[in-house]
């Protein structure tokens, strides 16, 4: 497992690193938030992306009524995978049903439903102890950081709403309008693809910028979620979403190469695992370049200092399977 830094300071989400959306269909994100009566707390984790990924790198943080400092939340690391296009129901660990009080069981319906067990003892574990006040988020270790950066995020971090919840009337935490994240359950719309915007992660050997999370300024609940009663649990398990339809040609899109024009090194970014590169003249013969991958394989630098002036092909074939081609200017 990973060494886990707690970082004793307010988080930023401001950072300098170079900004940009989050890669749609590449980043786990929350599909479902249950906060029901008693004990019967969830929430969905959905993964959109066409590979297997490793929960050890996740984990799920509690900022309790309005924390935004790391050295007081809450957090439990998960464990185990998610496939491609699946869902995991993480489930608050009341399963005791000779348990009364504060340790009342969860309702056979919830429990049924869950894949991850969490915080059984609120002495020690309290990610799954949260209120309709309390904001969420699932957070991603980023190794050569060593450091954890949220992902997603629901709610405001550092906002705590007076009345017990978010609602979705501006300014969406003074108790006016519906109530959303009290007493309900929560289903991400259709058409999100990704959790929060993010500055974007920056690799070791471009910079080492931390990555930072875009914090919203407002948190809206209506604008990406849909509005269930309390104690509704019929669609945990599964998750439909646009990113099983979305194109190879928008994937694409979402790959940087730059710059271009080219000088004397060209840098390929994505956020999803680069297996090849290859650089070819307009005739499609291959040219041998110095090619450096990073850590995590989702940035690669190519030496261009020996190149001739001219057009060339970029080849670039990603692990989900996405092919890219690009002309590139020297």
């Amino acid at each position: 497992m990973k060494k886990i830094f707690a970082i004793i300071a307010t988080v930023s989400f401001l950072g300098t690193a170079m900004a940009q959306d989050v890669t749609p269909c590449d980043e786990l994100f929350f599909s479902e938030y249950v906060e029901g009566s008693r004990n019967n707390k969830a929430l969905e984790i959905y993964n959109p992306s066409n590979r297997t990924i490793d929960l050890k790198d996740y984990r799920v943080t509690r900022w309790q009524n309005g924390s935004a400092t790391w050295s007081n939340q809450y957090s439990d690391v998960l464990s185990g995978s998610i496939g491609p296009k699946e869902t995991k129901v993480l489930v608050i660990d009341k399963r005791d049903t000779t348990k009364t009080g504060l340790d009342t069981p969860v309702v056979a319906g919830l429990r049924n439903k869950g894949d991850i067990f969490l915080s059984p003892v609120y002495e020690v574990s309290y990610s799954m102890y949260f209120n309709g006040d309390d904001a969420m988020s699932l957070d991603r270790y980023y190794e050569e950081f060593t450091t954890w950066v949220p992902v997603d995020i629901m709610g405001k971090i550092g906002e705590r709403p007076p009345f017990g919840g978010w609602s979705d009337s501006f300014p969406y935490n003074s108790g006016l309008g519906k109530w959303y994240t009290a007493n309900h359950t929560l289903v991400r719309k259709r058409e999100v693809l990704t959790g929060i915007d993010t500055i974007a992660p920056v690799r070791r050997g471009v910079t080492t910028t931390v990555p930072q999370a875009a914090n919203p300024q407002f948190f809206n609940p209506s604008d990406e979620w849909i509005l269930y009663p309390i104690d509704f649990f019929d669609s945990l398990g599964s998750h439909d979403c646009g990113c099983l339809t979305l194109s190879t040609q928008e994937l694409e899109k979402t790959i940087s190469v730059y710059p271009n024009p080219v000088n004397d090194v060209l840098i390929v970014r994505s956020h999803t695992k680069i297996t090849t590169v290859q650089l070819m003249d307009l005739k499609g013969m291959q040219i041998e370049v110095p090619v450096s991958m990073g850590i995590s394989g989702e940035v690669v630098k190519i030496s261009t200092e020996n190149l001739k002036d001219g057009i060339w092909i970029l080849r670039v074939q990603l692990e989900n399977g996405v092919t890219l081609t690009r002309k590139i200017q020297k």
